[in-house]
């Protein structure tokens, strides 16, 4: 597959869910950085990147805290996608984004491994999108029955047992 096919989505890195208590990587806390480097990265070689952005029915008593986290800000023309749904391709026009970008195969990054991320990886591949998931780059929380390492080491292995590839940051390279 070229290289030209790939799309950069970054999922719900948002304020709410990094302020003041972050998310955190397998490697640390270091989520807007790891995802900073896959968007400069991305927009160097002129790969299309696509936000999204989870909108509750319930909005954060500060609006703002629903924004895309600044250190990433989307430039003019990059699309955002606002989701209610844990997919952002349930209701959303990202499917339809993605064919405009003909996009084939998606680099993704973002929140949360247990959530969102963790479903839009699955309908990806349910819908034939070559899906490589960086490996340092999505980030979790413990949950009330797991520590973060048993969260990513199950939803890794999940992705990888439905078809998606795990790459480390540092070996997503994007081509012009």
């Amino acid at each position: 597959m070229s290289e030209r096919d790939t799309t950069l989505l970054v999922i719900d890195v948002q304020r709410e869910y990094m302020e003041p208590e972050p998310f955190v990587t397998r490697d640390g806390n270091d989520l807007i950085a790891k995802c900073r480097t896959l968007l400069d990265s991305a927009r160097a070689a002129g790969a299309p990147v696509v936000f999204v952005r989870h909108l509750d029915r319930q909005p954060p008593a500060d609006p703002a805290k629903a924004d895309i986290c600044p250190e990433l800000a989307p430039r003019c023309g990059e699309p955002i996608i606002e989701k209610r749904f844990a997919s952002a391709f349930m209701k959303t026009d990202l499917d339809e984004t993605l064919a405009r970008l003909s996009a084939k195969r998606l680099v993704v990054c973002g929140l949360a491994t247990f959530g969102c991320l963790n479903a839009t990886v699955l309908c990806a591949l349910c819908k034939g999108y070559d899906v490589a998931v960086v490996r340092d780059a999505h980030g979790a929380r413990p949950l009330s029955d797991a520590t973060v390492d048993q969260v990513f080491d199950h939803f890794e292995a999940a992705w990888v047992d439905t078809g998606a590839q795990l790459v480390p940051a540092a070996e997503v390279h994007f081509t012009t």
